[in-house]
């Protein structure tokens, strides 16, 4: 499977570059993630971090993109039991791969769909000696939709919504964020 992406992205970056400049470089902000838990227990939203990589190959056209990256996403909840009182923090770490398509009808704006690979790289949790992280679902593919602005070639934000309608791990579901990230274009 990995070998069929990596082909695929291969496949696409060279046959963009002929047509058109890439847009790459680096972005960094924060999530408002929230979830669901199994049981008689509360949810409470949390903020992480997302950095990293991104790149949109000009597809035929250019108005259309695929859009890519490499980035670090941080998934944290806090759960409170509903009889005891007691809080959990649960923190999970992703190495995220959008996998996505970008429109952008100007340079300065474009809107995007798809989906995200989420590969779980660290996972714990706090506030209870008896918590444990077990049978995180692995890797995930939360739905995601968002859109980039643009104030300058350079500077930008990106801003964006993803859902993931699953089990997390063994108690966690149905995770959903909104996030906000400032882009530096290196291009």
């Amino acid at each position: 499977m990995k070998k069929y992406f990596m082909a695929l992205f291969a496949m696409l970056l060279f046959h963009s570059q002929a047509q058109a400049a890439l847009d790459y470089g680096l972005e960094l902000g924060v999530r408002q993630q929230n979830g669901d838990a199994y049981g008689p227990v509360s949810t409470e939203s949390r903020t992480g971090f997302q950095g990293g990589a991104f790149v949109h190959l000009p597809l035929e056209g250019n108005v259309a993109h695929f859009r890519t990256g490499l980035l670090y996403t941080q998934r944290p909840l806090q759960t409170r039991s509903d009889s005891t009182g007691t809080e959990i923090d649960w923190n999970l770490d992703y190495l995220d791969i959008p996998i996505a398509v970008l429109f952008k009808p100007h340079e300065k704006f474009g809107v995007y769909f798809g989906f995200i690979a989420s590969i779980n790289i660290s996972s714990s949790c706090s506030g209870s000696p008896d918590c444990r992280v077990d049978s995180i679902d692995t890797p995930a593919f939360p739905m995601v939709f968002g859109a980039t602005f643009k104030f300058n070639p350079t500077w930008g934000l990106h801003f964006y919504l993803d859902a993931n309608n699953s089990n997390v791990a063994r108690g966690l579901a149905d995770y959903k964020s909104v996030g906000l990230n400032a882009m530096i274009s290196l291009d």
